[in-house]
């Protein structure tokens, strides 16, 4: 499971991932393997002891990480147990929106042969899921794909549409001219 309000353990950045599998010994290994399909193994590379930096500033030679990197400490934990399920609950809450898309971008390759139940509230993030169950209440109140929900103009359609709307007039600023563009 991978909450968006995700445990920062303070001890080395090799036990942050390998308490994934609490009752398997520790494999630095398939842990900078689980770090590199995460996207964290770059900066856990870079920090003062790599792996074995303690992540806390509590400590003499400790260090912190952003709320994104941690995030991404707590998917390489997921990947790292190596479930057959896995939950993932806002897993890009805490990330930027290229480190978000990047991984939305190759998730069924990162979670091949898993099933995944993804909760999230951005509708971009669950377009490609299999399938699709809207929530309102506590209750299930429209299921399908995209493009079956997006049919059946439900709630799912709207709350769609709303959020995309936020992105259809948005102002860029145009570089080269150092003006504001429409895009279209």
């Amino acid at each position: 499971m991978v909450f968006q309000d995700f445990v920062r353990y303070k001890l080395p950045a090799v036990d942050n991932i390998t308490y994934g599998r609490p009752q398997a010994p520790s494999d630095r290994e398939r842990a900078a393997l689980a770090a590199e399909c995460a996207g964290a193994h770059e900066f856990l590379s870079r920090l003062p002891d790599g792996y074995d930096t303690v992540l806390s500033k509590e400590f003499s030679e400790g260090s912190d990480l952003s709320l994104g990197q941690w995030q991404r400490l707590a998917l390489a934990r997921a990947f790292y147990r190596d479930s057959d399920f896995v939950v993932l609950d806002e897993p890009t809450a805490s990330l930027d929106p290229q480190a978000e898309a990047d991984l939305f971008g190759h998730i069924r390759e990162l979670f091949a042969g898993r099933t995944v139940l993804l909760i999230a509230h951005r509708f971009a993030n669950v377009r490609e899921a299999d399938r699709i169950y809207v929530l309102d209440a506590g209750c299930v109140v429209e299921q399908g794909d995209h493009e079956s929900l997006l049919a059946a103009e439900g709630m799912y359609a709207r709350l769609y549409r709303l959020q995309a709307e936020a992105y259809q007039d948005a102002r860029v600023p145009d570089r080269a001219a150092g003006a504001v563009a429409r895009k279209a």
